[in-house]
């Protein structure tokens, strides 16, 4: 079966047919079978190569349309990847491998409040996953 991946690639199956009318099998019978299980074996590797690039399509697409925090501009690459940049006050440490940790810097002067939703007349209170309220820094002006 000729390769869906590729016109390049050799068409194995004529290399059968001209070993067949090259009169190998009669002149030299262990040569010929040793050459028949080697292109048995390449079409059959052609085969499992083309099932296997076939399988990983679906999973490659997802990769190129997941969405990446990036270090630097990969968009070039990850078409839905997002550069991470560090705000004032803030910055990154990458010295650990797979690990970052964000660093913030304050000023000294300034009061945690708890975090609200804004609303000026009736404010609620934002707590985490544990029922905690989530305390912000608010910096003096």
């Amino acid at each position: 079966m000729p390769s869906r991946f590729g016109t390049g690639l050799p068409d194995l199956n004529r290399l059968q047919a001209q070993l067949l009318v090259s009169g190998l099998q009669v002149k030299d019978p262990p040569l010929y079978q040793v050459i028949t299980q080697l292109i048995a074996n390449a079409i059959r590797l052609q085969e499992i190569t083309d099932e296997l690039i076939a399988g990983n399509t679906t999973d490659i697409t997802a990769l190129l349309n997941a969405t990446f925090l990036t270090h630097t501009d990969e968009s070039a690459l990850l078409i839905a990847s997002r550069n991470l940049l560090a705000g004032t006050g803030v910055s990154f440490d990458d010295t650990v491998p797979n690990e970052r940790t964000i660093n913030v810097t304050t000023s000294e002067e300034g009061v945690w409040t708890p975090l609200s939703d804004g609303d000026t007349v009736e404010a609620d209170l934002i707590f985490n996953s544990f029922g905690e309220c989530i305390m912000v820094f608010v910096p003096n002006p």
